[in-house]
């Protein structure tokens, strides 16, 4: 299954970062313009959104690969990788003691003291 979704923000927007996890891969808008983004996997339409003042997060489902198409046709794999299965996601990863959702958000997207800060749904 494909799903696609598309990105982009206004020229005089406020700068912000799209990432995609669990890899930690992201791009900075509005200065890469707008960005497709292709969903590959069985589970693909279950992506997810978490807004934060200064960006947007995409939670990939396990087995699921992310590719970015750029405005010029540009299109690379930034997440999902077969050979590289993220640890307590995809199902060859290695399992984790705790849900890889929520050691992301308090290591990186949280405010630092393992508490979540409020601004995911």
């Amino acid at each position: 299954m494909e799903f696609q979704l598309a990105v982009s923000s206004p020229a005089d927007s406020q700068p912000f970062e799209l990432w995609v996890e669990p890899e930690g891969m992201y791009y900075e808008f509005p200065a890469v313009g707008p960005i497709v983004l292709a969903f590959r996997g069985p589970d693909a339409m279950r992506a997810e959104l978490s807004y934060h003042p200064d960006k947007v997060i995409i939670w990939r489902p396990a087995d699921t690969e992310v590719w970015a198409t750029r405005e010029n046709g540009d299109r690379e794999q930034i997440a999902g990788w077969k050979d590289i299965p993220a640890p307590g996601l995809d199902t060859a990863g290695a399992p984790l003691e705790a849900p890889v959702r929520g050691l992301i958000e308090n290591l990186f997207h949280g405010n630092g003291d393992g508490r979540d800060n409020g601004d995911s749904p």
